[in-house]
């Protein structure tokens, strides 16, 4: 009898620790979905609504050369049109253009901003090449940001295709002999780079300025989720990744400039910050080394994300004006201009 009570026993808190068991698994798993799901909507989700009407705001700081840059912005706004242009899969997108005082000038940029960024974040960078290197300058709003359309952001992948029907847009307004520099921070350094990639890149295309370019979207979530969760994130950005492929039809692995460096043919001029946790350093080298074109890697120490230009504004424009000299002698070589 005690023998029989003892088996039921047992059997008793078996069955509670498989019960507890399987009930611990699955709300393992519904928390696992659950934020996987909250990090698939927060990565590409657009941030913000389409604003009405783009006004100044209220009070800037000019501490910093990017907040100085936006009150030049806003205080010459009248003198940049707006443009607006269709892209591939019929997603409207604008962005400001503004001609060289040169009008016979045939440089132009492109400026791309970084994700969840404004636009007029890239009014320092619009200023330099207007002021010191006669540039036609168009700053570019990314899909599901500012005023352009679209619902989410795909950092890179669909945004590169986009940076082909501006780059018609710039050799519209800038005549044949174009001569288009790429320019973006970030996000949009990654974009930048990526377009180069492409096989179909417009001739015109003659250099590419990365400021602080993540190396893959992978990568970029890796150090984000690592921050966040302290934790392997690899479980996450796979089950992202399902997602992306079911809901956005597009693979997030394929969001990545190391594999495909080796393609870009143009000139590659790229900053890092020594002090970055965004984008780290060890990101630009793997970009630096896997690239087969001329290219140069500036360092700034001090610096985080995205605030080499701040901390080092002389050394900067020092580096671009010598980077847009590189690409010009590299034109008259192959004999396009």
């Amino acid at each position: 009898m005690l023998i029989s009570l003892a088996m039921s026993t047992l059997t008793f808190v078996l069955i509670i620790a498989a019960v507890v068991l399987v009930l611990g698994v699955g709300l393992y798993i519904l928390i696992f979905i659950n934020t996987s799901n909250k990090l698939y909507h927060k990565t590409f989700d657009r941030r913000k609504p389409i604003p009405q009407v783009d006004r100044s705001p209220m009070k800037i700081d000019q501490s910093t050369i990017y907040g100085r840059g936006l009150a030049w912005f806003y205080t010459n706004r009248m003198e940049f049109i707006n443009v607006r242009i269709k892209s591939f899969d019929g997603t409207p997108l604008c962005g400001y253009y503004r001609p060289s005082a040169d009008r016979s000038t045939r440089n132009c940029v492109i400026l791309v901003h970084g994700y969840n960024e404004h636009p007029a974040n890239m009014a320092c960078y619009a200023k330099l090449f207007l002021t010191k290197f006669q540039c036609h300058v168009l700053i570019i709003h990314q899909r599901a940001h500012h005023m352009s359309g679209g619902k989410v952001c795909t950092y890179g992948l669909r945004e590169s295709v986009d940076l082909d029907y501006w780059i018609k847009f710039m050799k519209a307004r800038a005549g044949g002999g174009a001569r288009i520099y790429l320019m973006g921070r970030s996000v949009g350094a990654l974009t930048c780079l990526l377009a180069a990639a492409q096989k179909t890149i417009d001739q015109n295309v003659c250099g590419v300025i990365a400021d602080c370019p993540g190396s893959s979207l992978t990568g970029l979530m890796r150090v984000s989720a690592s921050k966040h969760f302290r934790r392997d994130p690899a479980p996450f950005i796979k089950r992202i990744r399902q997602l992306a492929l079911k809901n956005l039809k597009i693979d997030i692995d394929r969001c990545d400039i190391v594999s495909i460096a080796y393609k870009i043919k143009v000139p590659v001029l790229i900053f890092q910050c020594g002090e970055d946790n965004i984008a780290p350093p060890g990101m630009q080298v793997e970009i630096f080394d896997a690239l087969r074109c001329p290219k140069r890697m500036v360092m700034v120490e001090s610096a985080g994300h995205l605030e080499a230009y701040d901390k080092a504004t002389a050394m900067y424009e020092r580096e671009v004006g010598k980077f847009i000299e590189t690409c010009v002698v590299r034109l008259v070589k192959n004999g396009m201009m």
